[in-house]
């Protein structure tokens, strides 16, 4: 079966650091207004139970010579938080997170009609022991800190992209569907220091600590081509794999509320924008769910599928807005970013339309998760579960949600896929078996304090 060449990207990987993502080095917008530093204050937020989120869309559509191109995308999640004091200076925390992302594009011209539909879904739960009584280094000093002691995360993802192509009457198809599931736990010793119980006056901070992790995972995937690319086949494999080796671990943390324009929420509780860079075997997002590196469905990084993929969608960045909880520094919104781009661009030829739609853009969104309830959060996620479930021209209950993808570079790259892409059966990337790789990259070196 062809592959589509070199299109894993084409809904790709843009950005920078996510909480507790491993190795990723942050940036910034250009241009983000500035504002000055907050002091923490009480949350408005209910005492043991919290949440917020967001979602957008990008409606449009663009002609180019005699064939147009309409899409409709949309980029969601949530996260719901609970709380549970389990001693003087310990706390349970569970985090439920869901994440929808789906795509559909149409191309219509006189000779050709194409259909590409991309559709992704995740939820994962977490568990983690959090202590007040930690600490990170700032200038060198300790400084007493919001501490993670253990945790665990199960997750359940799932991708279906499907493509068709009818030229001249004759229809050809693809498709494919990936299911997959992941369950990690970790300790630190001592306690891995997160945020500082006192941002006043502190723009960056470290610490590190060992982590003894442990965790496996599961990817499947059917695929099947009916003439799309000259091929036709069926199959099903999957890959698995496992996280089990201790190391150290470091994390820099940095406050970014006197560079990022934090937004003004509906609840007016004054928060600092946070990045925190976390080395270690497993990326994570929002605060306390960790995904193995080697899983992450979308992590933007090599699968075992890839070779059977149409397309991809990515999450790239993430930036916490915290406020202050009982317990200390709370996570109550947050922003996420998706980016698009593809490394095929200068292939685009249009061998059967003639067009040539604009090269080497990468446009990309940001999506703000606000603060909302918990019933809130639940109804956003049964519309992330069934996209089209209720109009696409604004955010549900008023979330300051934006999704705006460039027209013209949008254009190219689904023309990409619609025109010049092609298919085929190949071996899973080197590394890769049917099993999968079933190792975890050694872990980086300690990060002293400064």
């Amino acid at each position: 079966m062809a592959k589509l060449g070199g299109m894993k990207g084409w809904l790709a990987l843009t950005g920078v650091a996510v909480l507790m993502t491993l190795a990723v080095v942050p940036t910034f917008a250009a241009g983000a207004a500035s504002a000055s530093s907050a002091p923490l204050t009480a949350a408005d937020s209910p005492a043991n139970q919290w949440a917020y989120g967001g979602i957008g869309w990008s409606n449009g559509s663009v002609t180019s010579g005699s064939g147009t191109l309409t899409w409709n995308a949309s980029f969601g999640w949530t996260v719901i938080f609970t709380e549970t004091s389990t001693g003087n200076h310990t706390e349970l925390v569970e985090e439920q997170r869901t994440v929808g992302i789906d795509l559909t594009a149409k191309y219509s011209g006189p000779e050709l009609q194409a259909t590409y539909t991309y559709q992704g879904h995740e939820h994962d739960t977490a568990f983690v022991n959090l202590t007040n009584d930690s600490t990170v280094y700032a200038n060198g000093s300790p400084v007493p800190a919001l501490g993670i002691d253990n945790d665990s995360t199960s997750i359940n993802g799932s991708i279906a992209e499907a493509i068709t192509v009818t030229h001249n009457g004759t229809t050809k198809a693809a498709n494919l569907d990936v299911t997959g599931w992941a369950q990690t736990s970790a300790s630190f010793t001592p306690a891995l220091g997160l945020i500082p119980l006192n941002l006043s006056g502190v723009t960056e901070w470290n610490s590190t600590s060992f982590i003894n992790p442990s965790g496996s995972w599961n990817i499947t995937w059917a695929w099947q081509n009916n003439g799309f690319g000259g091929s036709t086949g069926s199959g099903t494999q999957y890959s698995n794999g496992s996280v089990n080796t201790p190391g150290s671990v470091s994390l820099t943390g940095y406050d970014l509320t006197d560079t990022f324009q934090v937004p003004v929420f509906a609840d007016h509780v004054p928060r600092h924008a946070i990045v925190l860079i976390v080395t270690g075997p497993c990326g994570g997002y929002d605060a306390f769910v960790f995904v193995p590196r080697q899983f992450d469905l979308f992590g933007g990084g090599p699968h075992a599928y890839d070779t059977d993929a149409l397309g991809s969608a990515s999450i790239s960045s993430q930036t916490l807005f915290v406020s202050q909880g009982s317990f200390g520094p709370q996570v109550t919104a947050g922003s996420t970013t998706f980016g698009a781009g593809t490394a095929s661009i200068d292939a685009v030829g249009a061998p059967v339309t003639g067009n040539s739609p604009a090269l080497g853009a990468s446009p990309g969104s940001t999506v703000t998760g606000s603060p909302m309830s918990v019933a809130q959060a639940q109804a956003i996620n049964n519309q992330l579960n069934n996209p089209g479930s209720s109009s696409s021209s604004a955010p549900l209950f008023g979330v300051g949600a934006l999704v705006v993808v460039g027209a013209v570079a949008l254009a190219a790259i689904i023309l990409v896929v619609l025109v010049v892409g092609r298919r085929s059966k190949q071996n899973p990337p080197s590394g890769y078996g049917t099993n999968g790789p079933v190792s975890a990259p050694p872990a980086a070196a300690p990060l002293p304090p400064k």
